[in-house]
């Protein structure tokens, strides 16, 4: 009697393990994440503030979405954050006006909101496009939009040199560049390198590439080191947008 007490337990106890097993296999998750939102080019360090996240905020170049930066002849995208908490992977996907296949750049885990293409053949005038596509563990994946940027020749700072020390009267910035660009602009960062000033500067091929910086400006920054760069602007009419490229930065000291 106790034996077959024993094996009609055993076989209650298989047919609930069987069972379970059962419901785990119809519960596995087939729900794709949510499809993930890029960041298109929201402007440059200078311009209005924009509305794009829901308030009046100052463009930086850490807000700006997609954009070059001044390290290097890179791109750098940007997305907003995941609706899902479960994303395992980010796959980086390009494609450009010359090559429109699709390729996989790379893999990165979600813990960032940031892309750098730190690609060597970026070529000059060519818009590149990137989407992105996420996956859970599960395999599920969505894909996002699509944002698009073309690179223009860096910029080449000449004068002041690096930590010079700059008077505040007279003072003057000089730069040339090795593509063309219709606008340039000077920009001031303080120490902290918080924005502090810029000027647009409108160009034919042939102008001298320079900037005198107001008296007044440097007077409240006497004594202070300063970033500055110059930031190259084209307009192209098929895409209505602009091609962009960005200097190095640079260390000057005012007297």
């Amino acid at each position: 009697m106790q034996r077959a007490f024993l094996l009609a337990s055993l076989l209650l106890l298989l047919l609930i393990i069987f069972s379970c097993a059962g419901e785990d296999k119809l519960e596995e998750d087939t729900t794709p994440p949510f499809p993930p939102t890029m960041i298109p080019h929201l402007g440059d360090v200078g311009d209005e503030p924009t509305d794009y996240y829901g308030q009046s905020t100052q463009i930086t170049d850490d807000n700006n979405g997609i954009d070059t930066i001044p390290e290097g002849d890179w791109i750098r995208i940007m997305w907003k954050p995941f609706v899902d908490d479960d994303v395992a992977i980010v796959r980086v996907w390009r494609f450009d006006d010359i090559e429109p296949e699709p390729v996989l750049i790379d893999s990165i885990l979600p813990v960032t909101r940031v892309h750098l293409d730190t690609s060597n053949n970026l070529s000059e005038r060519n818009w590149y496009s990137y989407f992105i596509e996420v996956a859970d563990a599960a395999g599920n994946s969505a894909g996002s939009d699509t944002v698009s940027f073309a690179l223009l020749p860096k910029p080449v700072l000449l004068s002041p040199a690096s930590y010079e020390t700059i008077p505040i009267v007279g003072a003057r910035a000089y730069w040339t560049d090795y593509g063309f660009a219709t606008k340039y602009r000077f920009l001031l960062f303080d120490s902290m390198h918080n924005y502090v000033w810029h000027h647009d500067l409108l160009v034919a091929m042939e102008d001298d590439l320079f900037v005198d910086i107001p008296t007044n400006l440097f007077s409240d920054h006497s004594g202070e080191s300063m970033y500055w760069r110059v930031d190259a602007f084209d307009w192209d009419e098929e895409r209505q947008a602009y091609m962009g490229g960005k200097s190095n930065e640079r260390i000057l000291i005012v007297q």
